[in-house]
């Protein structure tokens, strides 16, 4: 079961000095949902002792529409007629007239256990403002699919971002909960915050997959998302955005993949050559065991390092469009990029 359902599954509890009900603020998104899919904010209200209130959103929104960096505006919910505020929008942590009165805050986010990843960054915020407000947390864990891989770079603090806030490896592979627990272990402003985690019960291979954004569509999109993201600062390079495919291929109108495939094979990680849903240009398909213990940022250096061999040391970052400063911020440091030019 994810957190959640677990937490659904306990027995309502007396609140002390008579309060009727628990005043709650929820942060979630469009992957928020209990194992038959019924959505997070839905089953909280129906839970006797609680009274939610107040709805947080993170990068995409609440509904999972938004697009990659999208700015998302605070609205009412259709259906529920709650406040939803945006925490990607005019603020990214919540400022305290959104917590005043509030008696708990619940976590509800999948995220995919990789810096740049904007999720980590939000819990972060979060759990800072609430710290500072003095309100208790509850995280509803649920499971990352890149569960204990730790690779790239450490941050560097000359490249911290929202894109690349936390002090931890460019993939660090914890879960929403796991991370909370690091952040309070080792960030000295959350050492008294009243923290809960709720674990999930079962690993991600065997829970149904919820997209927490809307081109991470299925669990083989969110594995490979930390090979394939770095194209985002580099559009010479397609990774089919939004096609049935996304995140799982590397595309270029010039790019020889037969060359290629020999130099990138890795255990677990099956190459082939396809080409792209949308531009249809020849492309490097990747298939991932669900179960692989890999290094996706060193794979994803080699594989730039190869292009750059194959196609010349300026076209990957001095083609025009290219955005090697966001490419350093995703990565946290300029020293893979500078490294990768010079071959």
């Amino acid at each position: 079961m994810f957190g959640l359902d677990v937490l659904l599954a306990r027995p309502a509890i007396p609140l002390p000095h008579g309060r009727p009900k628990t005043r709650v603020g929820l942060l979630a998104h469009a992957a928020s949902r209990d194992l038959n899919g019924v959505h997070a904010a839905h089953r909280l209200m129906e839970k006797p002792d609680w009274q939610l209130l107040r709805l947080f959103s993170p990068e995409h929104g609440f509904h999972g529409t938004g697009a990659a960096g999208e700015i998302i505006h605070s609205q009412t919910h259709p259906e529920l007629n709650l406040p939803i505020h945006s925490l990607y929008g005019d603020t990214r942590t919540p400022p305290p007239e959104w917590l005043e009165g509030l008696d708990l805050m619940v976590i509800d986010l999948q995220d995919l256990g990789i810096r740049c990843y904007t999720y980590a960054s939000t819990l972060q915020n979060v759990l800072l403002a609430c710290a500072s407000a003095k309100l208790p947390v509850l995280v509803l864990d649920r499971p990352t699919p890149l569960a204990g891989i730790v690779d790239g770079p450490d941050l560097d603090p000359r490249f911290r971002s929202f894109v690349g806030q936390i002090d931890l490896p460019l993939v660090y592979g914890l879960s929403q909960g796991e991370l909370a627990r690091h952040l309070q272990q080792h960030d000295p402003r959350l050492k008294y915050l009243d923290l809960e985690v709720i674990s999930a019960t079962l690993p991600s291979h065997e829970l149904p997959w919820y997209p927490p954004s809307p081109a991470i569509g299925s669990p083989q999109s969110a594995r490979l998302y930390p090979l394939t993201v770095w194209c985002e600062a580099i559009p010479d390079v397609s990774v089919d955005r939004g096609g049935a495919r996304s995140f799982q291929i590397w595309a270029m109108p010039d790019l020889e993949p037969d060359v290629l495939i020999p130099k990138l094979q890795q255990p677990g990680l099956r190459i082939e050559s396809g080409r792209s849903e949308k531009e249809g240009w020849p492309a490097l398909c990747f298939h991932l065991d669900p179960l692989a213990d890999w290094k996706p940022v060193t794979t994803a250096t080699h594989l730039l390092t190869q292009l750059r061999n194959q196609l010349g040391p300026d076209r990957l970052f001095a083609h025009p469009g290219a955005r090697p400063e966001f490419f350093d911020k995703l990565m946290g440091t300029d020293q893979i990029r500078l490294q990768i030019k010079k071959g």
